[in-house]
């Protein structure tokens, strides 16, 4: 019996080694995948997991496991207020499906990954939501990669993303056609492209012929027709899904 209680010991002391020595370095990571509300719960588990918690990089912002907006706004506040600020956050997903998060409550969460100088940035938003996206986002310098679901641009002042390469738009609402075309006259070196589900308000597309160099793109995913497909002319690799040509063109 104490044979066993001692090869049990010693199991149960390896195995916690092996979560201590995760917990150094890699577990930053795993931590990384989860939503923000189960990384924060693993603190539970041992006071060594809370400053690794404030500290992540990698932010994953869901309102699923929260009853409403404002417990949920609630909990984005203390984590922020709890992590240093001066870490900076290199990626914020926030996804805000359930809730319906206000106009204000999204350029909150967005400004303060801005703020931390936010290099991947993804909002998801309901299928029902009339929210619309942050002019800031579209001039925010330290940006490589975004991607927009389910929202609206409907007012783009001025488009300034240096080293954005990769965006993904999908279900985005655009006021007028001219909107959509200064997301990429704004980004000098886009890499990667995907659309999918864009519309305008305003028709004032008219089937107008815009010629934009985009030099450095190589891989795109796109099935709208405000795409012209010979921007595409550098592409290593294209897909296209074709639409009418009456389709994501105009929304009331």
């Amino acid at each position: 019996m104490f044979c066993f209680i001692s090869k049990l010991g010693f199991f149960v002391t390896l195995i916690s080694a092996i979560v201590i020595a995760m917990i150094s370095s890699p577990s930053t990571a795993i931590l990384s995948f989860l939503p923000m509300k189960d990384a924060a719960a693993t603190t539970i588990l041992s006071k060594r997991w809370k400053p690794l918690c404030i500290s992540q990089l990698i932010l994953n912002m869901e309102d699923k496991p929260f009853p409403d907006p404002s417990t949920f706004r609630k909990f984005f506040n203390s984590f922020i207020t709890a992590r240093d600020n001066t870490l900076p956050i290199l990626s914020f997903h926030l996804k805000c499906r359930h809730s319906r998060c206000s106009q204000n409550d999204i350029n909150h969460f967005v400004y303060t990954a801005v703020q931390q100088r936010v290099q991947n940035l993804t909002v998801d938003l309901s299928l029902y939501s009339k929210t619309t996206s942050p002019t800031f986002v579209l001039t925010t310098k330290t940006l490589t990669v975004l991607k927009l679901k389910r929202l609206t641009l409907d007012q783009v002042p001025q488009v300034h993303l240096p080293l954005l390469k990769v965006l993904h738009l999908k279900s985005v609402t655009f006021i007028y056609y001219e909107h959509f075309l200064k997301l990429f006259y704004g980004s000098p070196i886009l890499e990667e492209l995907e659309t999918k589900d864009l519309s305008l308000k305003k028709n004032n597309y008219g089937g107008l012929k815009v010629v934009l160099s985009l030099s450095n793109l190589s891989r795109e995913k796109v099935s709208d027709n405000l795409i012209e497909y010979d921007w595409f002319h550098n592409a290593n690799h294209l897909r296209i899904r074709q639409v009418s040509i009456y389709s994501a063109k105009l929304v009331s």
